[in-house]
């Protein structure tokens, strides 16, 4: 496989990235790389050296891109979406009912995802340990053609996830609204090469939502019945906190209802004080409403 394309799901940690992730995968020219880009530069899942760690981050956070770095994302990319290929009993398949031929993996386009989250300890956001989107530029030195979909969920929604996880409501506040000053700054240098979508959008009409953007990504045109999505638990379950679930399942146009909940952003909301609801609003006011989650408040 020669890599000429990548496609990226860029996100907010808790934002709705492994849903988008999945239907991106359902395309049937399209492969995911196992895991994330995240991931795939970091040393807890994968076998990169400290020297190439050392290397990635002066090139992500210095512009210091060398060709070692160029050649190491291009082969971890192909190696894993290999991997995931061959390995994993979801992406084995290229329609619900069809599975791919052994052949078909040199035409098939890659997708990476990266989640980005909050932080509060001064020296690690100095060194951007919680800022994936700084991966980008390696990216697009490494491979010709990068299509990067970004992904925005109501802020509340996403402080109340945050705030089960350490942030207050100050961080998370800050932290999204620098997240998504960034997607709409690189949509709008990026016109022809990037879309930016709303997880709500997805969870009301994920197959029209797809359709719009395959045809942005440059994908064949494709009207599917069935997309595949990943499982994971959510509030309701409140036992659990954290997860590497990768369980996945089917949805068509009829019962896709039954599994994503429309209403999630509700029920997150309810758990916040009145006191952190008026802070949020009051920091990302303009954002809120642009995207119409005035009315969710």
């Amino acid at each position: 496989m020669s890599i000429q394309k990548v496609i990226l799901v860029a996100g907010m940690a808790r934002g709705g990235t492994n849903i988008l992730w999945n239907i991106v995968q359902s395309h049937p020219d399209v492969i995911d790389s196992y895991y994330e880009l995240n991931e795939i530069y970091g040393m807890s899942k994968t076998d990169i050296s400290f020297s190439e760690k050392i290397a990635v981050e002066l090139s992500a956070l210095y512009g210091m891109h060398t060709q070692n770095v160029e050649k190491l994302t291009v082969e971890r990319l192909t190696r894993f979406a290999k991997y995931s290929f061959k390995n994993d009993k979801y992406n084995k398949y290229k329609f619900s009912n069809e599975l791919y031929e052994k052949k078909d993996f040199d035409n098939l386009t890659i997708c990476t995802k990266l989640v980005s989250s909050w932080e509060k300890d001064f020296f690690k956001e100095v060194f951007r340990r919680n800022d994936a989107l700084k991966y980008i530029g390696i990216l697009k030195k490494s491979i010709p053609n990068v299509q990067i979909v970004f992904l925005i969920r109501n802020g509340l929604a996403m402080a109340e996830s945050w705030k089960r996880r350490g942030a207050n409501i100050q961080i998370a506040a800050k932290w999204y609204r620098q997240y998504v000053q960034f997607y709409e700054e690189y949509c709008l240098t990026n016109p022809d090469t990037s879309i930016l979508l709303k997880f709500e959008d997805i969870t009301k009409d994920p197959f029209s939502v797809s359709e719009v953007m395959y045809k942005k990504l440059g994908l064949s045109p494709i009207k599917l019945d069935k997309l595949r999505i990943a499982l994971k638990p959510t509030i309701k379950d409140q036992s659990i906190i954290n997860t590497t679930k990768k369980d996945k399942v089917w949805i068509d146009r009829e019962n896709y209802k039954n599994i994503l909940d429309g209403d999630v952003n509700n029920t997150q909301i309810n758990n916040l004080s009145q006191d952190e609801i008026d802070y949020f609003i009051k920091y990302n006011k303009d954002i809120l409403e642009k995207y119409s989650y005035g009315s969710q408040i």
